[in-house]
């Protein structure tokens, strides 16, 4: 029971505003206990007084709020408590932060050269980013606390409340360490350290003091709470102060303070209002409802001037406005309740209208405070003079090239553009005469003219337009002059619209660094109470992988910042910004798959929602990067030239201080990391490179700067990694070697790119290609010296020259021999081969190793190299023939080869340790040098049998040894589990080898084994199934409750994923793609439109769309790669995956605000917001269409085109029926006459159209689109003049109206095909396939508008009409057959039932052909020559679709298709027959018409028994109920046993359930009990049929006589079947209830037991009843069967769950209380439990056997002996 609301007035000084505070007190129950409650004394509010006679002293009144007593506070909820727990935490964590600011941290020793000095600026920056964005997470959560505080408290989500506690104090945490490091730096340059210190002590100690007020047992009054919120922002502040990062001017703070106290005055005198209509309402009820709607209106803008208070500061933080924006929410929700209470309680118009007004001025007043956010939102600077006319300008054009086809639009659009570039020409004149300097001037009026005049065009050609409005080419000269005016616009404003482009690119990339850093921070700080730790070392490497990228992205930014003019800035934060982004995406895949393994809800939900924001930002930041990377990509070769010249300078530098001795290695720089990162480098210089040579080589300008930037990128890195080396040698001579080596690659690469700038000015030059080629080789040598110089690599060289050296003996004639015997020289080779095999082990581990221990291992490796070629060579002297000496020195030199290569790839290695593809080639050339010495030592060793296999285990064994050493890297691609199992069958083959060693050692025999994964591949793949089900499930569930997390990173996913590379070639063309993408685009603009319906009918089934909106995107992403990798030119592929990722991100604001919708259905805000998304959407989605239709205008023209025909064809259809119906009406009074000139024109214009379309294939894509738009312009005349035609023939002849409509609609369909092989044909070589598909469409074109001609003709001859209508049809019917005959599938499959309904067409027709055969009447002809059109069609086409059902066989399905052919065939020679006799009627030929209408007969017999076989000889009819029950009570027995196992594995639930424990076990149970009850249902059906058989028999009568003669059986089956379904729906409730926790083991136990017996006297019914002859009783019999296994079922599940039941018994914990008194007390209650345990018991068992005597006495006398057992 909620108290009365209680008004409490407190006045600020400063704001001059009222806050009102409500209280809540909960009362829960009566208490007892003594009202002699201790007093409260108090001292006097003024002091002592003293009192005179005459006089009266003044009124004593004293106020003291916010103190009660603590015994009458409600306990805390376990929500509450969790909160506690988190606060105390998060204090302990604040108080430990701020014991560590003491003192700052201690520098490392640095450098004076540019590299440390550079290094110590960047690191000021980046400690300066983190804190920032650390302050506005600190401060955000700070509001967030204020909003999610405010109200009841019994309504406070305390999870939320503990994510931003959580947040608070993790990011204060990490902003501790960060301050220290800062302060360090500042100090170090003269500046107060100390000072920085000091205000980071401040914010820890406001946060602390906030922390203690937020504690939910805490009794101080709220405003407490805001205050201590206040101080955390004004601490914000300062901080943000002393670190120069206060990013809004003191004019904007005050100016939202200054508009959120308005707020709070508006609501002062909303609130007042409301008092008055109170004051004036006698219902009290009414009057409480107003006085809360007020007071909840006044502390909800106390609140909002508090939260704003609070964020100030950091107002330019995104998530800072998002809880500014969410307090005014707030505001505007309660005085809507506020308005809705003061119109219940009063009809007073006077004062209702007060209140209006005062509540239209708090709404007022709450915009203008929105409306200030909002335009700092834009990226913190104010849109120019020209930014918003230039963006109306770019985004009207774009939806004038959208609109091509409809010229309003178009004109309308035209309209809206003229008055933009008009404001655009006035604000550029204004600039002008405000500028001082000439030249400026002179351009602005330049440009203003240029755009002047391009404005004059558009405005003639959209009135050209507006004129002729059917007119394609005024609507394409109106396109092209949208086109010029757009560029005019972009040269006018170009540098205003790149400073802002870069603008936006700086805010996203700010926002992107932070929403990064709060990641890790929220990581690191769930890494504690994360259960799975795989995940969350995954987490933590991707955030390593992040970290290492926003100091990047931070000096992008500030870089971008310092200087707004340097275009190398920019495009050094263009290219951080794309560099951060699949980074940045990998973190959020990471934290998402982690938040379900954290146990702490707090840290979980904070994790969740950074990785929400960082997914949001990334997607800005990808916008916005691509965006600034159009407007300032033509400067990219000049700024890498630059910036690599710059390098070299940087390179002398350095060598200039190492020789000064002043060179120090930057902090955490070693020798290994920089030797790597060397190595890294040279790998990516070499990578861009070839890159570049490539796009150069293309000639396109665009792509090569983009590649000289990713050169000046890796040469930027490589730079910096010889400098590490360089610092961290000691040999002096290394040192300058390696910078003079980096200095020489910088001087290379530099003349490269100004070589590539040359040759893009020439493209196609032979001279200046040569010349690139050159210069790149010089690179690529300087690049091998530079590695060279690393340590290390010296030995490595050294080891492969004593090999060179070494193996030149092997050039010898003849090898004379040492004297020595073979065995001594065989012994010998043998010891140096284990030498050099031993070497080459150690050289593969050396090369993982420290440099020292590569030349260590490849000094050693040269040694044993030359120790074992000179056995070796003794070998070949020993040899006894020339072949034999010949095939030793062939294995020395295969020998000496393989250990070149070992060596090489070690070198290769050893400065890419990370490289797997190197290891791979290391451990290779290891083996292949084991496996040289392996045959050199076979091949010396043949003549003793048995010892060659054993040297050759003993050397493998020898190099995996080194594998066993280093278990840490991964040898093969086998999963964790496929290499269980390979360890396991190996283990069992290697026993038995061990075995047969023993065994067979004289017979030298080595057992092979085999591999068997074939289960292994099966029960994965039924597993991904499963996981695939259970993902649709979770995302319909996740949809319809308003969760579009998912759909969201499913989006995300989407995009991210269309930038990859695609794994597959493609199997399609662009065209194929460009179809695709069509359709779905087209499938997405619906969707939405629904969604904005349903917005306002039904927003429940908004997550239902969204789901379905997601999915469609996400297969035109797929698309969308495709189509981009097989488009004309990267130009087109790069514009359709931009226009496609700008609709993804415009769809995830749709689906987002559809979740936030769908859990607040009436919020109007929130319903405008979907709005607006939809409409960009479907905005975005034209764009998609204009970008795909630019790629290939041709064929998205024919795609248009086919679409349009398809829908005449349609509409033909339509009109058949209407004529066929008797309805198709002339108008007015006219004749066919009067239309057939129009006919015949049109037809033969169309025929000119097939010349052009045809033609058009294989000419420019423009003719091929005019030609397409053309034909689709005719045939829909065409169509519209047949129509009025037919109509004009009249309604009583209505078959003649189906012979002339059916002959246009012949045309065409015709039509749609040429244009669907056109499309196909399109481009392709005259030899192609496709060429002759389109002959002969076109081929079929002309016969059929042919065959229109003569209709048209004939069409009111009486005498010939009837010959035309069939000869039409049997053209018809040849190319149906036609298509009847190719092997292309058919769109869809029909079942045979369907098939075999068609074929009864046939007969009528056959029929009707042979009666009009001998008629001879035009009438007869014309009804056939239309039946029988279309008896074969159907016919053809359900014969192809049901052969081609997945369940046909091969040989069923040649059959059909066959007999289809054979029926078509003779049916087709009937109606020529036909039309022989109308043309020479004679006795004979009539009487011929039998066997042709015979032979058509036996062609549909064949086809009806081939679609029977179609069945199979199993098939049953599937509506029969046996057949169900059947399938249903054997997929019930198989559930029931399922579950049966699975409850003999686990026990029964004595605690609440966990998400990982029962979950399998009672899925399994609910979907026994389900297929039970469809079983048992199905059962009844069959119980249904067998007893109408028994009642027809009159084995049982339909109304009993007498029921208590038969009892419960009285109505036979029937009634049995009605037992197993009440013990199925008995079942139901305790699965259902076992599964909620609500009923126990016992009752699942005791309704399995009822199904078992119930089934069992059903089968004992059937036994009894049934006749055992008849068929139903036969299919009974089988169902009696499954029931039997049903019964068996439930047996199981009954001893599995009394098993589990009893099992359980045993791990029943107790807990004995230690206490004397407690324990007596748990003693007696125990007993007493056991007693009244045992009562019931012995009531339940006399219950149970009364209601069995009871049943006992209805028994049939059949079922007595079977029901015995009690």
């Amino acid at each position: 029971m909620k108290s009365q609301p209680c008004w409490k007035t407190l006045c600020h000084p400063k704001s001059k505003s009222t806050v009102l505070q409500q209280q809540f007190n909960k009362v829960g129950k009566v208490e007892t206990g003594s009202v002699a409650l201790p007093a409260i004394m108090r001292s006097g509010a003024g002091g002592p007084e003293s009192f005179q006679m005459g006089s009266m002293p003044q009124a004593k009144q004293h106020i003291t709020s916010g103190q009660m007593h603590r015994g009458h506070m409600p306990p805390l909820t376990s929500a509450q408590q969790a909160l506690t727990g988190t606060i105390n935490s998060s204090m302990q964590a604040v108080q430990a932060a701020q014991a560590s600011l003491d003192d700052f941290d201690t520098l490392p020793p640095l450098g004076t050269d540019a590299a440390s000095q550079a290094w110590r600026k960047n690191k000021m920056d980046e400690s300066k980013h983190e804190i920032h964005s650390q302050v506005d997470a600190i401060t955000a959560g700070t509001a967030s606390m204020v909003n999610l505080t405010a109200g009841d408290p019994a309504e406070t989500d305390y999870t939320a409340v503990g994510c931003a506690v959580t947040t608070i104090s993790s990011n204060l945490t990490e902003m501790s360490k960060g301050v220290k490091l800062l302060a360090a730096l500042m100090d170090d340059e003269g500046g107060n350290g100390q000072q920085l210190l000091g205000a980071a002590k401040n914010l820890a100690c406001a946060v602390s003091d906030m922390l203690k007020t937020a504690q939910p047992a805490n009794t101080e009054p709220r405003q407490n709470l805001l205050q201590a919120a206040g101080n955390v922002g004004q601490a914000s502040g300062e901080l943000l102060s002393h670190i120069g990062e206060t990013d809004t001017d003191p004019q904007f703070q005050d100016m939202l303070m200054q508009l959120a106290k308005a707020v709070a005055n508006a609501a002062a005198a909303l609130v007042l209002r409301a008092k008055n209509v109170a004051q004036k309402t006698e219902d009290s009820a009414q009057q409480n409802r107003v006085i809360a709607a007020a007071t909840q209106c006044a502390l909800s803008t106390s609140q909002l001037v508090a939260c704003t208070r609070v964020v100030a500061p950091t107002i330019s933080s995104p998530v800072c406005q998002e809880q500014l924006i969410e307090a005014g929410k707030l505001v505007a929700k309660s005085v809507e309740g506020c308005v809705e209470a003061s119109q219940g309680a009063t009809n007073d118009e006077g004062l209702l209208k007060q209140v209006g007004v005062a509540a239209t001025g708090v709404t007022q007043a709450l915009n203008e405070l929105l409306q200030h956010i909002k335009q700092y939102a834009s990226g913190g600077h104010p849109i120019g003079r020209h930014g918003e006319a230039t963006d109306r300008i770019l985004d009207v054009t774009e939806n004038i090239f959208s609109s091509m086809g409809d010229a309003g639009e178009m004109v309308r659009q035209a309209r809206i553009l003229a008055q933009a570039t008009s404001d655009l020409v006035n604000a550029i004149k204004m600039d002008a005469e405000g500028e001082s300097d000439l030249e400026n001037s002179r351009k602005l009026l330049s440009a203003a003219k240029l755009l002047a005049d391009a404005t004059a065009k558009m405005v003639e050609a959209a009135k050209g337009a507006a004129a002729n409005p059917d007119s394609e080419e005024q609507q394409q000269k109106l396109r092209e002059a949208a086109e010029g005016l757009r560029m005019a616009t972009n040269a006018a404003a170009q540098n205003a619209i790149k400073k802002r482009l870069v603008n936006k690119l700086e805010n996203a990339a700010k926002q992107a660094a932070a929403a990064a850093t709060q990641t890790i921070a929220a990581a690191q700080h769930a890494a504690s109470s994360n259960r799975n730790q795989a995940a969350q070392q995954q987490l933590v490497q991707s955030c390593k992988v992040v970290a290492e990228q926003i100091p990047q992205l931070v000096q992008g930014v500030r870089g971008s910042q310092s200087q707004p003019d340097s275009p190398s800035a920019q495009l050094a934060l263009i290219s951080a910004s794309q560099n951060f982004l699949q980074p940045g995406a990998k973190m959020v895949t990471a934290s998402k798959a982690t938040v379900p393994t954290i146990s702490d809800q707090a840290s979980a939900m904070q994790l969740s929602q950074c990785a929400k924001n960082l997914a949001s930002a990334l997607a800005e930041l990808r916008t916005a990067s691509q965006k600034a990377q159009e407007a300032c990509g033509p400067l990219e070769i000049d700024n890498a030239l630059s910036m690599v010249r710059d390098l070299e300078k940087d390179m002398k530098e350095a060598k200039s201080s190492a020789e000064e001795g002043k060179l120090k290695p930057l902090p955490g720089e070693t020798l290994e990391k920089c030797s790597q990162d060397l190595g890294t480098s040279t790998k990516a210089v070499s990578s861009a490179i070839a890159q570049l040579l490539s796009e150069a080589t293309q000639g396109n300008e665009n792509y090569t700067g983009m590649a000289a930037r990713d050169v000046a990128q890796a040469l930027k890195s490589l730079a910096s990694a010889a400098r590490g080396v360089a610092a961290t040698t000691g040999d002096s001579s290394a040192r300058n070697a390696m910078l003079d080596c980096a200095g020489d690659v910088m001087d290379k690469s530099a003349n490269l790119i100004e070589e590539t700038k040359r040759a893009i000015a020439k493209p196609g030059d032979a001279e200046s290609q040569q010349r690139l080629a050159q210069v790149a080789k010089a690179v690529s040598q300087a690049l091998n010296r530079c590695v060279n110089c690393l340590p290390g690599q010296r030995d490595v060289d050294n080891a492969i020259r004593t090999v060179g050296e070494a193996s030149k003996t092997l050039l010898a004639d003849s090898f004379p021999s040492s004297g020595r015997s073979f065995q001594e020289v065989q012994a010998q080779l043998n010891e140096v081969a284990a030498g050099l095999n031993q070497s080459a082990n150690e050289v593969v581990q050396a090369s993982r190793g420290t440099t020292q221990d590569l030349a260590r291992a490849t000094s050693k490796f040269g040694q044993d190299f030359s120790n074992f070629l000179e056995a070796g060579v003794d070998m070949a002297g020993t040899s006894q023939s020339k072949e034999d000496q010949t095939q030793v020195v062939s294995n020395l030199k295969t020998i000496s080869m393989s250990s070149s290569k070992l060596l090489l790839a070690a070198k290769a290695l050893s400065t890419d340790p990370s490289s797997p593809n190197l290891k791979n080639q290391l451990a290779a050339a290891a083996r292949a040098v084991t496996d040289s010495i392996n045959q050199i030592i076979t091949m010396c060793t043949q003549q003793a049998p048995g010892q060659k296999e054993c040297d050759n285990a003993l050397r493998e064994l020898e190099s995996v040894k080194g594998m066993l050493e280093n278990p840490t890297e991964a040898v093969t691609e086998l999963s964790y589990f496929d290499c269980i199992d390979s360890v396991m069958e190996n283990s069992k083959v290697l026993g038995e080898s061990m075995a047969g060693i023993s065994h067979n050692a004289k017979n030298s025999n080595l057992p092979e084994f085999a591999h068997m994964q074939e289960a292994l591949e099966e029960s994965v793949q039924m597993m991904k199934e499963a996981v695939d089900d259970l993902g649709a499930t979770l995302a319909e569930a996740a949809s319809a409750a308003g969760a579009v997390g998912g759909m969201v990173d499913s989006i995300n996913d989407s995009i991210n994923k269309m930038e990859d590379t695609p794994a597959l070639e493609p199997d399609g063309t662009f065209v194929d793609y460009q179809t695709t993408m069509v359709k779905t685009a087209k499938a997405i603009a619906v969707t939405v439109q629904e969604m904005v319906t349903k917005s306002n009918t039904n927003p429940d089934d908004l997550g239902g769309l969204a789901n379905q909106l997601t999915n469609e995107f996400g297969n035109l992403a797929n698309e969308a790669k495709y189509a981009a990798v097989t488009a004309e030119n990267d130009e087109i592929g790069s514009h359709i995956k931009k226009q496609v990722g700008e609709l993804g991100f415009s769809c995830t604001g749709l689906v987002t605000k559809a979740g936030a919708l769908q859990c607040s259905p009436n919020d109007s805000f929130t319903k405008k917001e979907l709005i607006e998304s939809a409409r960009k959407v479907s905005e975005k989605v034209s764009h998609v269409l204009a970008s795909l239709q630019a790629g290939n205008r041709g064929t998205q023209a024919c795609i248009t085109a086919a679409s349009a025909v398809s829908g005449i064809i349609a509409d033909l259809d339509t009109t058949i029926m209407f004529a066929t119906a008797g309805t198709l009406n002339r108008e007015n009074a006219e004749t066919f006459a009067d239309h057939r000139e129009c006919i015949l024109k049109t037809a033969k214009a169309l025929v000119e159209d097939t010349k052009l379309l045809v033609s058009g294939a294989g000419a420019s894509q423009e003719k091929l689109a005019q030609a397409a738009q053309s034909s689709v312009s005719t045939i829909t005349k065409l169509a519209d003049v047949v129509k009025l035609g037919a109509a004009s023939l009249g309604s009583e002849d209505p078959e003649t109206q189906v012979v002339l409509i059916n002959a246009v609609k012949d045309v065409a369909k015709a039509l749609g095909n040429l244009i669907s092989t056109t499309k196909a044909a399109a481009g392709k070589p005259h030899d192609d396939p496709s060429m002759l598909q389109l002959k002969n469409s076109a081929k079929v074109m002309v016969t059929n508008v042919t065959s229109l001609l003569k209709t048209v003709k004939a069409v009111e001859d009486e005498a010939t009409k009837g010959t035309r209508a069939l000869e039409a049809t049997i053209e018809h019917i040849k190319q149906e057959l036609a298509v009847f005959s190719s092997s292309d599938p058919p769109p869809k499959t029909t079942t045979p039932e369907e098939f075999i309904r068609m074929t009864k067409g046939i007969t009528m027709a056959t029929a009707k052909a042979v009666a009009a055969g001998n008629s001879c009447r035009q009438e007869d002809i014309i009804a056939t020559a239309n039946l029988s059109r279309r008896a074969i069609a159907d016919m053809l086409h359900s014969c192809k679709e049901a052969a081609y059902h997945p369940e046909v066989s091969k040989d069923v399905q040649m059959r059909a298709l066959r007999y289809g052919n054979e029926c078509a065939a003779g049916y087709l020679g009937l109606l020529e027959h036909v039309l022989v006799i109308i043309q020479k009627p004679s006795h004979d030929l009539k009487q011929q018409l039998a066997s042709y209408s015979k032979r058509v007969a036996g062609s549909v017999t064949e086809l009806i028994q081939a679609a029977e076989a179609m069945k199979g000889t199993e098939w049953v009819d599937p509506e029969d109920p046996t057949v169900i029950a059947e399938n249903e009570l054997l997929g019930a027995a198989a559930a029931i046993e399922a579950a049966a196992k699975k409850l003999e594995q686990l026990r029964p639930r004595t605690k609440p359930k966990e998400a990982d424990e029962s979950l399998n076990f009672e899925e399994q149970i609910l979907e026994a009990a389900k297929s039970i009850a469809a079983a048992t249902s199905a059962l009844v059906k069959a119980a249904s049929a067998a007893q109408r058989e028994l009642v027809a028999q009159g084995k049982v009568g339909a109304i009993p006589a007498n029921a208590v003669d038969d009892g419960q059986w009285s109505q036979g089956l029937i009634s049995a079947a009605r037992m197993v379904a009440a013990a199925t729906n008995n079942l139901c409730e305790a699965a259902n209830s076992a599964v909620q926790g609500h009923a126990s083991e016992e009752k699942l136990i005791s309704s399995a037991k009822q199904v078992a017996a119930s089934t069992a006297q059903l089968l004992v019914a059937c036994k009894v009843k049934a006749d055992q002859d008849s068929q139903t009783m036969k299919r009974l019999q089988v169902s009696t069967a499954a029931g039997n296994a049903v019964k068996r079922a439930s047996d199981n599940l009954v001893k599995a769950a009394q098993k589990a039941a009893f099992d359980a018994q045993d791990d029943q914990a107790v807990v004995v209380k230690s206490k004397m008194v407690g324990g007596i007390a748990q003693i007696i209650a125990a007993q007493e439990e056991m007693l009244r345990k045992e009562r019931e018991l012995d009531e339940a068992r006399k219950k149970l056997a009364m209601i069995r005597q009871q049943q006992y006495k209805f028994l049939p006398s059949e079922l007595r002996e079977d029901g015995q057992e009690q």
